[in-house]
């Protein structure tokens, strides 16, 4: 039967996409911008396919998680069409991710739930609540090539399904987009898709019930979120403004350096399969190791293959 879920989705996506992105591109155009990696006007806000028909799927399996998700994602599709303020955008993705640290800790999962101390949980809230909105805008600042988060998150959650075991559908959904989104992609996913994968990929992470299983899942994504992470912090020592549209992370530089973006994309899928088998072995001390080779990965892309970031 997982089998027949996972067909299933793949094909209704890639039927749906199919059909809907002629109208999609009429709609909800992404024009070519000066931030942009791209030079053609194509269809934006294609996540709102694999969005319906994995909260249908969720819902079948009477597994409700993902559904903390599905305002971020309205706000991701107003903001597709409307562009949306920065504030606006930063106070969603504070509101999702307290409401579900809140609820969990209500309900009595998660690491919250297992804290006495008044001081330590509110230290403990406010550091999940920091690493959640961080995850949610990385994933859309990584969302600006071909294939790249989606790819990247169709790993991820297919590791992450061992232990979790209801996350098929959102693979088969995401595998039936990936057809559009390969470099040349016919469809975006928009802040539409990427905030909602970035809000569910938080709420799969903060809802473990110990530090360690945080860390590690962390890990297993360091490879998309560490780019994100390193760039904020270059620009901040170059004393740059981080809310300035840039292109200056290292998937874009190495884009800029001459790489196609399915090979740019190939490297960040295969280094977070690698460190998906390393997850595999819940080793903490395997998985700083293997970190510390992706960093050293990527410091020699940089160095060889990235343009100079300026």
């Amino acid at each position: 039967m997982n089998l027949v879920h996972l067909v299933f989705t793949i094909s209704i996506t890639f039927i749906f996409l199919k059909i809907f992105i002629p109208i999609l591109k009429r709609n909800m155009p992404a024009n070519p911008t000066e931030r942009g990696m791209h030079k053609e006007k194509k269809a934006s806000s294609g996540g709102i396919l694999f969005i319906l028909i994995y909260i249908i799927y969720a819902s079948y399996q009477e597994f409700y998680l993902p559904f903390f998700s599905i305002p971020i994602s309205i706000i991701g599709l107003i903001d597709d069409k409307y562009y949306l303020s920065r504030r606006v955008r930063l106070t969603a993705q504070i509101i999702t991710i307290a409401s579900f640290l809140l609820t969990s800790y209500l309900i009595g999962n998660g690491i919250l739930a297992t804290i006495t101390s008044f001081k330590y949980f509110l230290f403990m809230f406010l550091l999940l609540l920091l690493i959640g909105t961080s995850i949610v805008n990385f994933m859309n600042f990584m969302d600006g090539i071909d294939g790249l988060v989606c790819g990247c998150m169709i790993v991820i959650f297919s590791f992450m399904n061992f232990e979790i075991h209801y996350l098929l559908p959102i693979i088969g959904t995401l595998i039936g987009f990936l057809f559009f989104n390969w470099e040349p992609s016919k469809v975006f996913m928009g802040d539409t898709g990427s905030l909602f994968l970035g809000s569910y990929l938080a709420t799969l992470i903060l809802g473990q019930n110990s530090i360690i299983l945080i860390l590690n899942s962390l890990i297993l994504c360091a490879p998309i979120l560490l780019d994100a992470l390193i760039c904020i912090l270059i620009r901040l020592s170059k004393k740059q403004n981080i809310l300035q549209p840039h292109k200056l992370h290292l998937y874009q530089r190495l884009v800029s350096g001459g790489l196609s973006h399915s090979q740019v994309s190939l490297i960040y899928i295969t280094s977070t399969f690698f460190m998906g088998l390393v997850y595999l072995t819940s080793n903490t001390y395997l998985l700083i190791l293997s970190l510390i080779f992706v960093l050293l990965f990527g410091l020699y892309l940089d160095k060889n293959y990235a343009k100079s970031f300026i």
